[in-house]
Protein backbone atom coordinates (compact mmCIF):
# COMPACT_ATOMS: atom_id res chain seq x y z
CA UNK A 1 0.00 0.00 0.00
CA UNK A 2 2.66 2.40 0.70
CA UNK A 3 3.69 1.93 -2.73
CA UNK A 4 0.81 3.26 -4.35
CA UNK A 5 0.65 6.04 -2.13
CA UNK A 6 4.28 7.50 -2.76
CA UNK A 7 3.16 6.64 -6.45
CA UNK A 8 0.07 8.69 -5.99
CA UNK A 9 2.14 11.59 -4.41
CA UNK A 10 4.83 11.85 -6.30
CA UNK A 11 2.93 12.09 -9.36
CA UNK A 12 1.60 15.54 -10.41
CA UNK A 13 -1.34 15.13 -13.06
CA UNK A 14 -0.74 17.88 -15.57
CA UNK A 15 -3.90 19.81 -15.29
CA UNK A 16 -3.29 20.45 -11.83
CA UNK A 17 0.31 21.80 -12.63
CA UNK A 18 0.38 25.79 -12.82
CA UNK A 19 1.13 27.47 -16.11
CA UNK A 20 3.23 30.02 -16.46
CA UNK A 21 1.33 33.31 -16.82
CA UNK A 22 2.84 36.06 -18.87
CA UNK A 23 2.95 39.33 -16.76
CA UNK A 24 2.34 42.51 -18.27
CA UNK A 25 5.22 44.65 -19.04
CA UNK A 26 5.78 47.16 -15.51
CA UNK A 27 6.07 50.69 -17.17
CA UNK A 28 9.77 52.17 -16.50
CA UNK A 29 9.73 55.49 -15.31
CA UNK A 30 12.46 57.41 -15.87
CA UNK A 31 15.45 58.26 -12.60
CA UNK A 32 15.23 61.62 -12.29
CA UNK A 33 18.76 62.50 -10.61
CA UNK A 34 18.48 64.45 -7.09
CA UNK A 35 19.55 67.71 -7.10
CA UNK A 36 23.24 67.87 -5.92
CA UNK A 37 23.99 69.59 -2.59
CA UNK A 38 24.74 73.07 -2.89
CA UNK A 39 28.91 73.66 -1.87
CA UNK A 40 28.36 75.79 1.56
CA UNK A 41 30.46 78.30 1.97
CA UNK A 42 33.17 77.90 4.05
CA UNK A 43 33.27 81.67 5.90
CA UNK A 44 29.64 81.24 6.38
CA UNK A 45 30.31 77.40 7.61
CA UNK A 46 33.09 78.89 9.90
CA UNK A 47 30.50 82.09 11.48
CA UNK A 48 28.14 79.29 12.03
CA UNK A 49 30.57 77.44 14.24
CA UNK A 50 31.88 80.74 15.76
CA UNK A 51 28.07 81.02 16.87
CA UNK A 52 27.40 77.55 18.38
CA UNK A 53 31.00 77.96 20.15
CA UNK A 54 29.17 81.31 21.73
CA UNK A 55 26.14 79.81 22.53
CA UNK A 56 27.74 76.94 24.11
CA UNK A 57 29.95 79.46 26.35
CA UNK A 58 27.12 81.07 26.97
CA UNK A 59 25.14 78.23 28.58
CA UNK A 60 27.64 77.30 30.85
CA UNK A 61 28.03 80.86 32.19
CA UNK A 62 24.16 80.52 33.02
CA UNK A 63 25.27 77.11 34.15
CA UNK A 64 27.71 78.12 36.65
CA UNK A 65 26.03 80.89 37.70
CA UNK A 66 22.42 78.90 38.35
CA UNK A 67 25.21 76.73 40.40
CA UNK A 68 26.22 79.35 42.02
CA UNK A 69 22.89 80.52 43.15
CA UNK A 70 22.07 77.41 44.74
CA UNK A 71 25.73 77.51 46.55
CA UNK A 72 24.43 80.76 47.77
CA UNK A 73 21.26 79.10 48.95
CA UNK A 74 23.14 76.70 51.03
CA UNK A 75 25.25 79.44 52.48
CA UNK A 76 22.06 80.93 53.85
CA UNK A 77 20.52 77.73 55.11
CA UNK A 78 23.76 77.15 57.06
CA UNK A 79 23.91 81.28 58.35
CA UNK A 80 20.05 80.29 59.76
CA UNK A 81 21.27 77.60 61.77
CA UNK A 82 24.07 79.55 63.02
CA UNK A 83 27.00 77.23 61.13
CA UNK A 84 29.26 79.36 60.06
CA UNK A 85 32.19 76.76 58.82
CA UNK A 86 29.62 75.54 56.25
CA UNK A 87 28.40 78.91 55.20
CA UNK A 88 32.43 79.43 54.80
CA UNK A 89 32.64 76.14 52.74
CA UNK A 90 29.74 77.26 50.59
CA UNK A 91 30.75 80.82 50.08
CA UNK A 92 34.18 79.41 48.75
CA UNK A 93 32.39 76.99 46.14
CA UNK A 94 30.42 79.93 45.13
CA UNK A 95 33.55 81.71 44.62
CA UNK A 96 34.92 78.64 42.69
CA UNK A 97 31.77 78.63 40.36
CA UNK A 98 32.16 81.89 39.41
CA UNK A 99 35.46 81.41 38.91
CA UNK A 100 34.73 78.86 36.11
CA UNK A 101 31.69 81.05 35.12
CA UNK A 102 34.23 84.11 34.53
CA UNK A 103 36.72 82.36 32.32
CA UNK A 104 34.56 80.94 30.02
CA UNK A 105 31.74 83.72 29.59
CA UNK A 106 32.25 86.09 26.83
CA UNK A 107 33.69 89.51 27.60
CA UNK A 108 30.28 92.05 28.32
CA UNK A 109 29.64 89.07 30.83
CA UNK A 110 32.65 89.24 32.95
CA UNK A 111 32.11 92.70 34.44
CA UNK A 112 29.12 91.83 36.23
CA UNK A 113 30.50 87.92 37.15
CA UNK A 114 33.68 90.00 38.35
CA UNK A 115 31.77 92.11 40.49
CA UNK A 116 29.85 88.78 42.00
CA UNK A 117 33.06 87.46 42.82
CA UNK A 118 34.19 90.73 44.81
CA UNK A 119 31.22 90.09 46.65
CA UNK A 120 31.29 87.05 47.79
CA UNK A 121 34.62 87.44 48.60
CA UNK A 122 33.76 90.79 50.76
CA UNK A 123 30.52 88.57 52.41
CA UNK A 124 32.94 85.42 53.12
CA UNK A 125 35.56 87.91 54.80
CA UNK A 126 32.49 89.60 57.48
CA UNK A 127 31.16 86.37 58.17
CA UNK A 128 33.74 85.79 61.46
CA UNK A 129 33.65 89.60 62.07
CA UNK A 130 30.38 90.73 61.09
CA UNK A 131 27.61 88.35 60.40
CA UNK A 132 24.46 90.22 60.80
CA UNK A 133 22.90 90.85 57.62
CA UNK A 134 24.77 88.95 55.48
CA UNK A 135 21.58 87.24 54.81
CA UNK A 136 20.18 90.34 53.06
CA UNK A 137 23.40 90.74 51.25
CA UNK A 138 23.51 87.10 49.86
CA UNK A 139 19.99 87.08 48.97
CA UNK A 140 20.81 90.31 47.01
CA UNK A 141 23.50 88.79 45.29
CA UNK A 142 21.59 85.79 44.64
CA UNK A 143 19.07 87.86 43.30
CA UNK A 144 21.08 89.56 40.90
CA UNK A 145 22.91 86.74 39.42
CA UNK A 146 19.19 85.38 38.82
CA UNK A 147 18.14 88.57 37.27
CA UNK A 148 21.48 88.02 34.43
CA UNK A 149 20.53 84.39 33.56
CA UNK A 150 17.06 85.23 33.04
CA UNK A 151 17.48 88.97 31.21
CA UNK A 152 19.56 86.63 28.60
CA UNK A 153 22.86 88.58 29.32
CA UNK A 154 23.49 84.72 30.79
Amino acid sequence: MSLLLQSLLLTTPQALAPTPTALPPTPSIPATPLPAPLPADERVLRLALLDLEAEDRHLWSAIYLLRTASQIDDALLALQSNDLDAARRALLNARRSLDQAYAISGEPEKGPIDTFRLQIGQIRNDLYLRPEGLDRRLRQVRQLMLSLVDAGGM
